[in-house]
């Protein structure tokens, strides 16, 4: 009798069951459900998605190479807990790119992409679920750029900052006079005056600040520890 669990071709078109774990885990670590620093038991996570333990492992492999989980000889894959060191060596490689991104996006960025941005900013300061928002808002920016491989670096460079997100909303949340929309508001009027220049250094300037205040909430987090916790 064939087993339903086990991973096998997929017809083209069609995510394989380790695209799905791998996509699965990925929205748990960014949404926080599964806390930095816990660890995740390979045949745990097998069972509550009810697969084989094969894409499972795949799995752990590929978000391993994207930064989200790590290996410790001491306690296997735990999810990645960033420091300030962590936090800073990102954003020296993203902030160049991001700005890149940005100042090219002027020339070819539509009515149609400010007008979505503005209605995502807005949205922003009522929704909860600010760390999507937050993602599709700088997406629709980088993609204006038309230069697939430094948005997929970009991309790639974002879904390893995932660890990041909830202190990033925490911080945002604690601190009610907190500029961020108005940043993206500054970026948003320098991209609707077409000045290149103008846009790039908002950016910066909108990332820079996101490591200034995350910084001191993880040297408080680095000092209360981490949770030793299998996943759920």
């Amino acid at each position: 009798m064939n087993d339903p669990t086990v991973d096998r071709e997929e017809p083209l078109g069609r995510p394989t069951t380790t695209a799905l774990v791998i996509e699965r885990l990925r929205d748990e670590i960014r949404r926080g459900d599964l806390a930095p620093g816990m660890r995740l038991r390979q045949m745990q996570v097998a069972n509550r998605f009810g697969v084989s333990s094969t894409p499972v492992r795949e799995a752990f492999t590929a978000l391993q190479r994207e930064g989200l989980l790590v290996s410790s000889p001491h306690r296997g894959v735990v999810v990645f807990h960033p420091t300030v060191a962590d936090l800073r060596e990102t954003y020296e490689i993203r902030i160049p790119l991001e700005a890149l991104a940005t100042r090219l996006a002027v020339q070819h960025i539509t009515e149609d992409d400010l007008i979505v941005l503005r209605e995502l900013n807005e949205q922003m300061r009522t929704d909860e679920d600010y760390g999507a928002l937050n993602r599709e808002f700088h997406a629709r920016i980088y993609e204006a750029a038309r230069r697939p491989k430094l948005v997929q670096i970009i991309s790639d460079l974002r879904d390893a900052s995932a660890a990041y997100l909830r202190v990033y909303q925490k911080v945002a949340q604690d601190a009610p006079g907190a500029d961020w929309l108005d940043e993206h508001a500054a970026i948003l009027d320098a991209l609707e005056a077409r000045d290149g220049s103008a846009a790039e250094a908002a950016m910066v300037a909108h990332l820079q600040h996101t490591v200034d205040r995350v910084s001191p909430a993880l040297e408080e987090a680095d000092e209360s520890g981490v949770p030793d916790a299998a996943a759920p």
